[in-house]
């Protein structure tokens, strides 16, 4: 079906796509808009938006790693940031008590700050955490794609990814769908025969951002093969309506003090709700 955009001030406004719809899943593959992060030589031209962690202020991933490592109550851990990007939350991380080690994935070299692992091959070894924020709907294939990104998490351990979770709504007023390189928006009902795909047990958070800027989608979603971890899972969230993350209002923070150093213009980074990061 062709999907357009209308929905202002979307990231995607205007664009038009052919998509398909999964009628048993309800999986929206969205195959022409595939965006090639390998292009990149510099780390300035990548996102940096309220969720991107800073050498002074801690990112998303911090908080998806950290409640992790909570849940999963174990020292000496090692912690894979698989699409990092330009986040520096792995030496934020890093500092964690619980954790020996941090390594950072990606489809390109742009860093020497952690040991480096290319994600366009296998998986070298396994870690205790791996997390992926904004990662898998950027996926143009998600059962090879998913498999291969299980392949870095151990059999005991914890993959946290987050995304936003389609609803079945109007796609023509989520502008997630249009953000350069979203190839994949995925429903409840996907990820969950993904998981079970993939021999894994999975669990759906809404994480604090998407009472802000992040918009009403946003989702953790973790996996595992082990009992154990789900029902610690649903322990640390017995007192906790929300997963953590940045502020729901993150963007607008970043915003004003960019405003305050007048170096770059200070627009809303990300400012469109549902189309936001």
């Amino acid at each position: 079906m062709t999907v357009t955009d209308t929905t202002p001030p979307a990231r995607g406004q205007g664009k038009t796509f052919q998509v398909q719809i999964c009628k048993v899943c309800g999986h929206v593959a969205n195959p022409e808009n595939t965006h090639d992060y390998r292009q990149y030589e510099q780390l300035e031209g990548l996102t940096q938006g309220g969720r991107i962690g800073t050498p002074e202020r801690e990112g998303r991933e911090f908080h998806m790693a950290r409640m992790a490592l909570d849940i999963l109550g174990r020292e000496g851990c090692e912690v894979l940031v698989y699409g990092a990007g330009r986040s520096f939350d792995n030496h934020h991380i890093a500092a964690l008590p619980q954790v020996r080690q941090v390594a950072i994935a990606d489809v390109m070299k742009l860093r020497d700050d952690a040991e480096f692992i290319d994600a366009n091959l296998p998986a070298p070894r396994r870690f205790a955490v791996v997390v992926a924020s904004e990662v898998i709907e950027h996926f143009p294939d998600p059962r090879r794609d998913f498999a291969r990104l299980l392949d870095y998490v151990e059999p005991d351990g914890l993959l946290v990814c987050g995304t936003n979770v389609y609803d079945g709504g109007n796609l023509a007023k989520q502008p997630y769908l249009y953000v350069n390189g979203h190839t994949s928006y995925y429903s409840h009902e996907s990820l969950t025969r993904l998981a079970a795909a993939n021999g894994q047990l999975v669990d759906f958070r809404v994480p604090l951002v998407a009472t802000g800027y992040g918009g009403p989608r946003k989702r953790y979603i973790l996996f595992t093969r082990s009992d154990a971890v789900m029902a610690a899972t649903a322990r640390y969230f017995e007192t906790r309506r929300y997963a953590p993350s940045e502020s729901p209002t993150a963007n607008l923070d970043l915003a004003a003090a960019r405003q305050a150093s007048a170096t770059q213009p200070a627009a809303a980074v990300g400012a469109g709700v549902d189309g936001a990061d």
